[in-house]
């Protein structure tokens, strides 16, 4: 980021990647004094997050800003295009993912923050999806997988 002007530049964040997702914190609490986080997740044909899930910390505001992504909220499904936005508010399960045949690029908006140590320790594990692994990392994080 440029700090003279705010600018947040390609690039400029830390890469948190895992389980098989681009995961870039562009912004982190201790950059917005603890209001928010923002990230982009890139998003390969036939990936998406984890299983369903719920958040009970963190409130989270979607933006598709390439390809589409599938988002089921609370039980309806919801495809998002570029400059859609979707609010998934903290409680409520949800899941999303890619069926599509292009990458999809996402801003989320994550408040309060802290999502960002979640993804950082999520990047310390093994390469794949255990999900008995991905789960233990989730409960540490106030996130739990829909049974």
């Amino acid at each position: 980021m440029d700090n003279a002007t705010g600018v947040l530049h390609p690039g400029d964040g830390t890469d948190l990647g895992a389980i098989g997702l681009g995961i870039h914190a562009r912004l982190t609490g201790a950059d917005t004094h603890g209001a928010y986080s923002l990230f982009e997740y890139v998003v390969p044909p036939g990936l998406g997050g984890p299983p369903t899930h719920i958040h009970s910390r963190e409130d989270e505001l979607f933006t598709c800003v390439q390809g589409r992504v599938e988002v089921e909220l609370a039980g309806v499904r919801h495809i998002l295009g570029q400059g859609d936005s979707l609010l998934m508010p903290r409680g409520v399960p949800h899941v999303f993912r890619n069926p599509f045949g292009e990458e999809t690029r996402i801003i989320a908006v994550v408040s309060p923050p802290g999502l960002e140590n979640y993804y950082q320790e999520l990047s310390q594990l093994p390469p794949g999806r255990d999900l008995k692994l991905v789960t233990a990392v989730m409960t540490r994080y106030g996130l739990a997988l829909q049974k």
